[in-house]
């Protein structure tokens, strides 16, 4: 996740949760932690192999 998306990703969390819409920020949050941790997963893997 570069920083144009985790940019995007927070505005939305912010607008969620400026309309009291928690459940639905909250899911978002746990997208995103999904997100973060399969890329840092995948470079990990990545660095292992040179």
């Amino acid at each position: 996740m570069d920083n144009q998306e985790l940019c995007i990703l927070l505005d939305s969390i912010l607008a969620l949760l400026e309309t009291d819409n928690t459940e639905k920020a909250k899911e978002v949050i746990k997208n995103g932690i999904k997100r973060i941790d399969k890329g840092t997963t995948s470079s990990s893997s990545e660095m292992n192999k040179e």
